[in-house]
């Protein structure tokens, strides 16, 4: 029966094995638990000496020669094609399933050899000479020991007598086989010496480091180590191993066992790295004296003497880490100076989790990995170091206490990448470079670089990580190093120069070159953009590469702010024909081609990796203007090449292309002399301003650039709007807009001078029967024009734009001016047999008012005759009674009412309900529609509202039959209304009596004025100026022997609008009434008196005005000097004299009314009326008349006045007065 599984300490360790060890050539005996070692995967930089000859260094050829296949590069770091591998390899790694099939490997930069090894075999090659593949067997990892076998932990043996290196295998259950040279693989590797680790019940092996040439450590589940040794007797190489940290010598004696220091023990655990430090004393026959050797143990961090094999120190990074959840150390490396570079991974927060997942992996769905495991490094240094580095990540200052002293936490980083439970399992490993500069970490499918002195990050994403895996990674000496020196000896520069590093994939050998002077500088504030620029640029230029491995995505937390910058600058970087980005090309057609790929790439790059949603708004509409710029320069170009291959010599595009380079002159590098071509290479984002040049052609050559320059300005436009309407969703964008290209003023301008040249040529009568480019272009000029000006009404109108000052004016003024261009422009195109397209404009614009007017510009009546009848009901039925209402208001305001009244009798019974819908959307905006809406409220039997029309209706009619009908017709309604039980409205009733009294007046006045043309004769009679002359002669004596010449004309002008039958307004009928002799009519005063003090519209100024007229005229009207002459006169005579005045017969009207006598204005003594309208009023009172005649009505108005004032009538207004109060009987009721 098996034990009990130990307690798992780290998940990237191997299951444990079965209790019974496999059979062993040789047994290693137990002893203490040892030291941990640093692992045999991606050995870089580790050399020793297995003969006496030199180690033999192979060198790089330099990256950036012109031969290599680029698969990725920044400024930092370059990525190349570097070696095949061997066709064994890749027919084996071809199929693998790197999810049930464990594989490593590694590359040996030392010996100048690449290893690639499965569970059961091993593959070694040179790997920049991939011709020659060695073959050798696996030691057997039984499935006793893991599910799924896992591959062997490896070392190459370096060799000084021959260039084959040596090998060491060493599987998980502890068997090992080495081989002295790897040419035994040509073979069939079966010469190998085995031995084996004797391992306690569910112990397994978790690393193999090597030391130098003779050394090497390997690691186990339960904290323990063995040293392997490699001796060479009589030219045979034969391996030892033996378990670390030896017991004392049995001969020791007891007192010295008893007084002697017991060595500190570390705590067990699985070991899951191992790395070498430091070392001291001089370097005999390959070993180092004084070495010391680092392990990881789980989460502790152990330091041991290699050749003392005693532990120094222990301490526990989960300090340095705080309250995280599941920490686990995973491996670790010593920098140059000393200083511990720890990777941990734990259990990401629930906020950590969503944010990594969201941009490792494009959001969360069905299906969606979640990430598990996020990682970290911390930087941990002796804490009695004398001189402390400052390294560039805070969080440092503590210190960690442990066994053996304490260490110093110099910060904690954290590693933008997450592994999820779809991730293939592996081990995550890293690797420093520039001395731990740099630290490279390969994962399964990424291997990310993060920087020590700078905030730098950046990593290298696998394209098929299913079919794919990075396999190892190895960092390539810069120089020969000095023969019999190791690595660990070696004081390299701290980021000084560039770094190789080699990464073997299951596909290919890569080369990556990292310039560590760059990232030592890498500047935060800019840095992040311009690497986000670095990534998009190589999206666009490498990932469209099949054969290219890597896959370019962006980093976890992406910046938002670097990803806007570094996404605009490289779309401008396309626009102005980079050379980074854009290779030069003569063809300009294929070079704009691929300057739109690249905008294509780039987009879809952002999308692919869902990092639009970081991306504002107004950063998506730029991108998204310069894709639509390039569309439009393309289509530009393509429309050029048809005009000169059409036979033209000449193109005036190229000449408003050359205007505009003399205007703006290119300050280009590499502008050449073709100006046409270097537009199109470096200016495309300068497309708008070429607008109005080119407008400028059409202005100056006339009708012969239309079809040129105004078909060239329509490609334009139009190739940008459409491009822009189609990848609306591509980009994110929402409309309205920003600040569009396409619809500013200039642009807008420039439409509309097209339109109104394209007009004039249309509709000139001189062409009307030839073939006109203006007539075939006008449609498509007028939908640009159209489309051009919503926008930027759209964007005037839109929340943004109303920060902006003066954004609210420009709008109205713009609307105000496109509502009244619309409507010609719409004519415009249906005269020039366009009329489908104006159609299409009005009804994609909701011009219902103009589409109305379009569809009844024929036979209207009856509707059927209407050639348009079909389409209107068409739209009726399309747009409801947003259209016919329209269609409802151009039938009032022509005239044609009838045509909705028939339409509705034909048997569609909705126009009543849209006259209706009409009716009160007009009242409710103050308009008036009265004159018809009575006609419908009479057949509804609306009595009440029918009425209230009428009433209102007749007020504005100018006929006074007209008004005497609706009046009578509006008073019916009311009756009615009230006969059916509706409730009566007194006034409304009254104004009704008011308004017909008020017509009796005019219809007197009428049948006085046609008595007095009783007597002509002939054409007089016939004639209207006769007619006035008569009634004045007759009516108008007074005003004529007095000189009146104000009063006599506007008198004329009145009587003549009588005798026409118009209505006269309240103040004209009361100047009527009063002005005229009144011989026989002198009651007229005393109703000019009542129509005043019964008016409503009249100003109150003007209105007592009029009453004070009107009293100047009942004063003037009688001679008074002849009425007060009292010689030989009775008071019976005086008081029948008093009687006979127009006085006394208008105080006996008014007075017996106490209401209308209190009106004021209604009863004034002689002082009350003497003051004269001012001339403003007078022209307010008569809009319209010449000055001199206002002159003269002030004049007559002043006389008017000065004659009551000399009359000096107080006492006789008081006597006639009391006369009348006398004779109506108030005296005897007193």
């Amino acid at each position: 029966m098996e034990s009990p599984a130990p307690r798992k300490t780290h998940r990237y360790a191997t299951p444990r094995q079965s209790v019974t060890p496999p059979r062993q050539r040789r047994m290693v005996s137990a002893r203490p638990a040892g030291t941990p070692s640093r692992r045999t995967e991606d050995i870089a930089v580790v050399q020793d000496v297995m003969d006496v000859d030199d180690v033999q260094m192979h060198n790089e050829r330099v990256l950036g020669s012109g031969r290599e296949t680029l698969y990725a590069r920044t400024d930092e770091i370059t990525v190349a094609f570097h070696a095949a591998l061997p066709f064994e390899v890749k027919r084996e790694l071809k199929g693998a399933d790197f999810y049930s099939q464990s594989w490593t490997g590694a590359v040996d930069a030392i010996t100048g050899y690449a290893l690639a090894a499965s569970s059961n075999t091993c593959f070694v090659w040179h790997h920049s000479k991939p011709t020659t593949c060695y073959i050798l067997p696996c030691p057997p990892s039984s499935r006793d020991y893991a599910q799924p076998s896992s591959a062997p932990f490896h070392a190459l043996v370096p060799s000084r007598s021959r260039s084959e290196p040596g090998l060491v295998l060493l599987s998980i259950r502890g068997d090992i086989r080495f081989w002295d040279s790897i040419t035994s693989g040509l073979a069939g590797g079966g010469s190998f010496e085995s031995i084996n680790l004797e391992l306690g019940e569910g112990e397994y092996t978790s690393g193999l480091l090597r030391v130098d040439g003779q050394i090497y450590i390997a690691s186990t589940s339960h904290g323990r180590l063995f040293r392997l040794t490699l001796t060479s007797q009589s030219g045979r190489h034969t391996l030892s191993a033996r378990l670390f940290a030896p017991p004392p010598i049995p001969g020791l004696s007891l007192a010295r066992l008893l007084w002697s220091t017991p060595a500190p023990q570390p705590t067990v655990g699985n070991i899951s790295a191992l790395a070498l430090g430091s070392s001291s004393g001089e370097i005999g026959r390959g070993i180092a004296a004084d070495k010391e050797l680092w392990a990881l143990s789980e989460t502790r961090v152990q330091r041991w003497s290699l050749n003392k094999e005693v532990l120094l120190g222990e301490v526990d990074v989960r300090e340095a880490m705080g309250n995280v959840e599941d920490l686990e150390g995973v491996d670790f490396g010593v920098e140059s100076d000393g200083t511990l570079v720890v990777l941990v991974s734990y259990a990401g927060s629930e906020q950590e989790t969503a944010a990594m997942a969201l941009d490792q992996y494009g959001g969360f769905g069905i299906g969606t990995p979640v990430p598990r495991r996020i990682y970290a490094l911390v930087r941990l240094s002796a804490s009695t170091k004398r001189c402390e580095v400052p390294k560039f990540d805070g969080g440092g200052g503590g210190v960690i206490e442990g066994i053996g002293g304490g260490m110093k936490i110099e910060g904690v980083t954290g590693v933008p990448y997450a592994t999820t439970a779809a991730s293939a399992p592996s081990h995550p490993r890293l690797t420093l470079l520039g001395g731990g500069a740099v630290v490279a970490i390969r994962f399964v499918d990424v291997v990310v670089f993060c920087a020590r002195d700078s905030p730098y990050q950046d990593r290298l994403t696998l394209k098929a990580p299913n079919t794919d895996q990075i396999l190892g990674l190895g960092v390539v000496p810069p120089t020969q190093p000095p023969m019999h020196s190791f690595p660990a000896e070696q004081e390299q520069g701290e980021g000084a120069g560039p770094e190789d590093v080699l990464i073997l994939t299951a596909g290919v050998l890569m080369r990556t070159r990292m310039d560590l002077e760059r990232v030592k500088t890498f500047d935060e504030a800019t840095g992040r953009a311009i690497l986000i620029r670095a990534l998009l640029t190589q999206a666009i230029l490498y990932g469209s590469n099949p054969d290219n491995p890597l896959h370019f995505s962006f980093p976890p937390e992406v910046d938002a702010e670097a990803l806007m910058t570094g996404a605009e600058g490289l779309s401008r970087a396309v626009l102005e024909s980079d050379p980074e980005i854009i290779r030069p090309n003569h063809d300009l057609t294929s070079q704009l081609t691929s300057r739109k790929d690249r905008l294509s790439w780039l987009i879809r790059f952002i999308n692919d990796n869902a990092a639009l949603g970081k991306m504002s708004q107004r950063s998506r509409q730029r991108l998204a203007t310069d894709a639509e710029k390039l569309y439009a320069c393309h289509q530009l170009w393509l429309k050029m090449n048809e005009h000169l291959d059409a036979g033209a010599s000449h193109s005036l595009v190229t000449d408003a292309i050359h205007a505009f380079t003399a205007a703006y002159p290119l300050l280009h590098p590499s502008a050449s002399h073709d100006v046409v071509r270097d537009f199109f290479r470096y200016r495309v984002a300068e497309i708008g301003r070429l607008i109005p040049f080119m407008v400028e052609r059409v202005e100056r050559a006339g009708e012969g650039a239309m079809r040129e320059v105004g078909g060239a300005v329509v490609t334009i436009l139009q190739a940008a709007l459409s491009y822009r309407a189609y990848n609306l969703a591509v980009y994110g964008v929402e409309l309205p807009m920003i600040r569009p290209w396409t619809s500013r003023p200039s642009a807008i301008d420039s439409m509309l001078k097209l339109v109104d040249t394209a007009t004039r040529f249309a509709l000139d009568p001189s062409k009307a029967n030839t073939k006109s480019a203006s007539r075939e272009l006008l449609p498509e000029l007028a939908t640009i024009f159209f489309a051009c000006v919503q926008e930027r009404l759209d964007w005037l109108d839109s929340p943004i734009a109303a920060d902006e000052p003066g954004s609210e004016r420009d709008h109205i003024e713009l609307k105000e001016r496109f509502d009244q261009l619309r409507p010609e422009i719409l004519e415009t195109l249906r005269l020039t047999s366009h009329l489908p397209n104006a159609l299409t404009l009005a009804a994609s614009h909701a011009d219902f008012r103009s589409l109305a007017a379009l569809l009844h510009q024929d036979t209207v009546y009856p509707p059927s005759s209407n050639p348009h009848a079909h389409t209107i009901e068409e739209y009726v039925d399309r747009f409801g009674g947003m259209f016919a209402r329209e269609v409802v208001r151009w039938c009032m305001v022509h005239g044609e009412a009838r045509v909705v009244f028939a339409m509705e009798e034909s048997g569609r019974g909705e126009w009543g309900k849209y006259m209706d819908e009409y009716w009160a959307e007009e009242e409710g905006q103050g308009g008036k529609c009265d004159a018809v809406a009575w006609l419908r409220d009479l057949g509804q039997g609306r009595w009440s509202v029918a009425g209230t029309r009428l009433l209102r209706e007749a007020k504005g009619a100018g006929d006074v039959g007209v008004k005497h009908f609706m009046l009578s017709v509006g008073k019916l309604a009311h009756l009615a209304q009230m006969q059916e039980g509706g409730d009566a409205d007194d006034a409304v009733l009254d104004a009704f009596h008011d308004s017909l009294d008020f017509i009796s007046v005019q219809e007197k006045m009428l049948q006085e004025f046609r008595e007095t043309a009783s007597g002509l004769r002939g054409k007089q009679k016939q004639s209207l100026d006769a007619q006035v002359d008569a009634a004045i002669r007759a009516k108008g004596t007074r005003l004529r022997e007095e000189r009146r010449h104000g009063l006599l004309g506007i008198m004329k002008i009145f009587v003549r609008q009588v005798l026409q039958g118009k209505a006269l307004s309240l103040e004209d009928a009361v100047d009527v009434l009063t002005l005229q002799d009144n011989v026989e009519g002198v009651e007229n005063y005393a109703t000019a008196l009542h129509l005043l003090a019964h008016a409503e519209d009249i100003p109150d100024a003007r209105k007592q005005s009029s009453f004070r007229r009107v009293w100047c005229r009942i004063y003037n009207h009688d001679n008074w000097d002849s009425i007060r002459e009292t010689a030989n006169v009775t008071d019976a005579q005086l008081t029948s004299r008093f009687r006979a005045t127009a006085l006394y017969t208008t105080f006996n009207a008014i007075l017996p009314s106490p209401q209308l006598s209190q009106i004021p204005g209604v009863d004034l003594d002689p002082n009350e009326c003497l003051s004269v309208p001012l001339m403003p009023e007078i022209k307010s009172r008569f809009p319209g008349i010449q000055e001199d005649m206002v002159g003269d009505l002030a004049r007559d108005y002043r006389a008017e006045s000065s004659g009551v004032e000399g009359l000096r009538l107080e006492d006789v207004y008081h006597r006639v007065r009391e006369l009348v109060m006398l004779d109506l009987g108030y005296a005897r009721e007193g």
